[in-house]
């Protein structure tokens, strides 16, 4: 038999217990203090995606697959899966609409041509 087997000394049932729920309250204090020091609370994530701009514009995939290929919706990555900022998003849509080049110059011609 080897020395691995033999009991270096005695615990009774309660001993063991309160041995197991010390460990087990360390270890869930040290994943706490990891989560809490690591992850990101929900309402401070930035990155979001299509669908979810969805929610937030009221616009269809296919109206905002048309205002990104026309650089009118502000974009954090192009590429699978298209990603956006939330914060931007919503100062997107606090701007209102945006003016064109072509706009801005017709109301500027308007604004000096005497009537």
């Amino acid at each position: 038999m080897s020395n691995l087997s033999k009991p270096l000394f005695s615990l009774t049932i309660e001993e063991y217990k309160e041995l197991q729920r010390e460990l087990f309250n360390e270890q869930a204090e040290r994943l706490a203090q990891n989560n809490t020091s690591t992850s990101i609370p929900k309402e401070d994530k930035d990155l979001i995606f299509l669908e979810e701009v969805c929610e937030i514009t009221g616009y269809t995939k296919p109206t905002l697959y048309s205002k990104i290929s026309r650089f009118e919706i502000p974009v954090l990555s192009r590429g699978k899966p298209l990603t956006f900022s939330k914060k931007e998003i919503i100062e997107w849509i606090h701007q209102g609409k945006p003016h064109t080049l072509e706009q801005e110059a017709d109301a500027y011609i308007k604004r000096s041509i005497p009537k």
